[in-house]
């Protein structure tokens, strides 16, 4: 049986604000935006993405760091939403196929969280935390060689992370 220590706590923080640094916009809210997660953080966001000032992947983080905010705060179907806009900006932004993962993990749909991790590993295959999800999705379906798997190579990817997110009762 398997337990999630967290199962997002931390992990889309660190991705988003792991992105390219950009020019700070009016009141400095692209910074709020990608650097926290709370609803001041979105608050932000929302102003920054109004402004119309942004573009591509700058544009496509503002939209994934909120999409990683909503998650947070338990709105799945909002981190969906603002998931699919950023991959609209950018196909190849692996925190946004991990943000949407893990919506559709928290909405008990492993199988599209399954095709989600699977997308962020193939774009960013050192993703230890896609793969900790892929391999708890897995587990859920009843995959647990695959689910295996995936925590092996995570765990040789990041071991810390790997301690810290997933736990074998």
């Amino acid at each position: 049986m398997l337990a999630v220590a967290a199962l997002i706590a931390g992990i889309g923080a660190t991705q988003v604000t792991a992105a390219m640094p950009t020019p700070i916009g009016p009141a400095g809210d692209y910074d709020i935006c990608l650097g926290d997660t709370d609803d001041r953080a979105i608050a932000a966001c929302n102003r920054a993405i109004e402004r119309n000032h942004y573009r591509g992947e700058e544009l496509a983080m503002l939209h994934v760091s909120r999409s990683v905010g909503y998650l947070l705060s338990g709105d799945p179907d909002a981190a969906i939403v603002d998931a699919d806009v950023a991959i609209m900006f950018d196909r190849a932004l692996a925190v946004a196929f991990w943000s949407r993962g893990s919506a559709w993990q928290n909405k008990n749909e492993p199988v599209r969280a399954i095709a989600d991790f699977s997308e962020a590993i193939r774009l960013d295959p050192a993703d230890a935390s896609s793969l900790i999800q892929r391999g708890i999705a897995r587990e859920q379906i009843g995959d647990t060689a695959g689910g295996a798997r995936d925590l092996a190579e995570a765990t040789g990817i990041d071991p810390q992370l790997t301690a810290r997110k997933y736990v074998r009762k």
